[in-house]
């Protein structure tokens, strides 16, 4: 795959070009660099236990991405992870680091994109175009601005060091076996990422294809293109191997949380995702308005065939045969639209239903199909000989990178933290239950009664959701509402999946909540084994240990809340709210010795928590009491 135009003999432009575009990206992202935790960051950094401590990091590749949350959820990532637990023993639970390192991806991925595209003789027009679009598209907020994002951004950045390998192999004869194995490991890299990295050898082979075109006139060539590729499978046997070792499979598990498509036939897979995947193209083509969540209530999912599926699946035929059509004259043109298409495969939702519909994140990679069709337009144009033609180009361009880049950061700034994305999520789909929900859980410690207000109105938007009825009925047994709380439960309870894969950190809660409501009750025995449960459905899920522990003490086994609150400090030993409750424990079970150690070390940190005090009073007085 080549431009016709070759390479500017001045190579310092070049380089030029492509740190000015990988500038820009620093640029639009910047103000992000004081932004919080916001929806996933929460539950994969926040509250992750796997994470800090990197001496365990061996044992994050033996489980799945949720692993320490939920069981069956499908997603393998343990080198994302990985960065997450080696930024964690350098800046812990302060949110900056971890922001700056996903704006630093952002922008060596424009850069690598940028030389690339050199690479195959792009010109230096195109190329800076398209790494331009890629810097700057706000589709790309998600992945940028959302700490767990950096699956897409790390992805990425090990599948451009397997393409630059791979190209190696071919320029430098004599060490091909090194660079291959090179493009190898950076293939393994990518895939430990994100699992939806697994199809870049097809769009690599689409590349190479495309540069030899000229010369792949019998089944022999195309076969001496081809055979080279199996080397990279080599990065699946160990790959598919840890997966195994992890028990995740290749697809989520139906009743862990919500598969839109769940139950559809490939066909009616097919036709409804050509409707709602018009989504995608706009997503690209405007870039507005971006959400944090698409599913059945903001996209159709009917499997019925509608005038929007007329025009997605024409538009996605047009989009083939203009690739095809482009092969010999326009390869560039062929290899983005093919970039988009494979690249976008697996997460379309045809071969595997997936738990999410869609999501803006998934476009980081295909992305790249369309910035290189807008530079080679660009391009175009400029060669066109009337003399409008150039002045058009730098309007439309102007117009494009101008009003993406201001798109950039606006949208940034719906990211700071999870309130302020939710707040804008009920502002662009105010019928949607999960905006609702989430603002909610922001509002648990300072505003109960608008909280609970919130619940019930996602409730009334979507009553099958657990979140807000498992917080509700938190809500009503800290309000001494023990028959309501007590009905929820039993509601929810028995709609509980069979064969549950665990940990289930939901439905332990119920179970936890159960358990809290029957020992207030005077259900002794019942309250017991529904905190056993709860344990064994979610044994690192703070919530869950926290109301067991609390539980275990209403029934008088001072020492099972001990262990459970001393599990939780051995989880998050920095959390001292977790240390005031083993130091409440272990004063309730008679050890004023071991409180006084636990409370003490939460006054050094907050020197000022009333309640931690007169807890290390009453231990010390028992301490010298005869």
């Amino acid at each position: 795959m080549e431009s016709r135009h070759r390479h500017s003999r001045n190579f310092l432009p070049s380089r030029w070009v492509g740190g000015a575009c990988s500038l820009l990206a620093l640029g639009v992202y910047a103000n992000t660099f004081q932004h919080g935790f916001a929806f996933d960051d929460l539950g994969l950094i926040l509250h992750n236990p796997t994470i800090i401590d990197w001496r365990q990091i061996p044992a994050l590749f033996a489980q799945g991405y949720w692993g320490h949350k939920v069981g069956g959820g499908g997603n393998y990532r343990p080198l994302t992870v990985t960065t997450f637990a080696l930024e964690y023993g350098l800046w812990g639970s302060h949110p900056t680091g971890y922001h700056v390192v996903n704006v630093l991806l952002h922008a060596c991925n424009t850069w690598l994109l940028f030389h690339l595209l050199r690479l195959y003789r792009a010109s230096l027009g195109i190329a800076g175009i398209a790494a331009l679009v890629f810097a700057v598209h706000p589709v790309h907020v998600e992945a940028v601005a959302s700490i767990v994002g950096r699956a897409e951004l790390l992805g990425f950045f090990c599948g451009s060091l397997m393409w630059w390998s791979w190209r190696r192999a071919t320029c430098v004869h004599r060490l091909v076996s090194g660079w291959r194995l090179l493009a190898v490991a950076a293939y393994l890299g990518a895939l430990l990422s994100k699992e939806n990295f697994i199809v870049l050898p097809a769009a690599l082979w689409l590349a190479e294809a495309l540069r030899a075109r000229r010369r792949l006139t019998s089944l022999r060539a195309w076969s001496r293109l081809t055979l080279p590729f199996g080397s990279l499978a080599l990065a699946l046997v160990p790959y598919f191997g840890l997966r195994a070792l992890a028990n995740e499979g290749v697809e989520q598990v139906s009743g862990v949380g919500n598969i839109p498509l769940d139950g559809y036939t490939l066909g009616q897979r097919v036709v409804t995702m050509a409707s709602a995947g018009l989504e995608w193209y706009r997503l690209l083509l405007i870039g507005y308005p971006l959400k944090p969540w698409y599913d059945g209530f903001n996209v159709n999912i009917e499997p019925t065939w509608t005038w929007r599926t007329t025009i997605g699946l024409c538009l996605t035929l047009a989009l083939i045969l203009i690739g095809l059509a482009a092969w010999r004259r326009a390869p560039l043109v062929s290899f983005g639209l093919g970039l988009w298409f494979i690249t976008l495969a697996l997460v379309s939702n045809i071969p595997i239903p997936l738990g999410t519909l869609i999501a803006e994140r998934w476009l980081y990679a295909p992305s790249v199909g369309y910035a290189i069709a807008v530079s080679y337009g660009a391009f175009f144009l400029w060669r066109r000989p009337a003399n409008g033609y150039r002045a058009l180009v730098v309007v439309w361009l102007g117009v494009m990178v101008g009003s993406y880049t201001y798109g950039t950061t606006r949208r940034n700034m719906d990211w700071k933290n999870h309130f302020t994305l939710f707040r804008r999520f009920i502002q662009t789909d105010p019928t949607h239950a999960i905006g609702y929900v989430n603002v909610a859980s922001c509002l648990v410690e300072t505003n109960v009664p608008l909280a609970r207000a919130l619940y019930e109105k996602a409730l009334t938007l979507d009553e099958r959701l657990l979140i807000p009825r498992l917080q509700l009925a938190e809500f009503d047994l800290d309000e001494g509402r023990l028959p309501e709380a007590c009905a929820r439960l039993r509601r929810l309870l028995n709609e509980e999946p069979p064969d549950l894969p665990l940990p289930s950190q939901d439905w332990a809660l119920a179970h936890a909540l159960s358990a809290r409501a029957l020992a207030t009750t005077g259900q002794a025995d019942a309250a017991l084994q529904e905190a056993l449960t709860a344990q064994r459905y979610a044994p690192a899920e703070p919530r869950v240990l926290i109301t067991v522990g609390r539980t275990f003490t209403q029934l008088g086994h001072y020492a099972a809340a001990t262990q459970a609150f001393q599990h939780l400090v051995t989880l998050f030993p920095d959390e001292t709210d977790y240390r005031r409750y083993l130091g409440e424990s272990l004063l309730a079970e008679q050890r004023p010795a071991e409180a006084i150690r636990e409370l003490e070390a939460v006054l050094r940190a907050r020197p000022n928590d009333d309640s931690a005090r007169r807890l290390l009073d009453e231990a010390r007085h028992r301490r010298v009491a005869p």
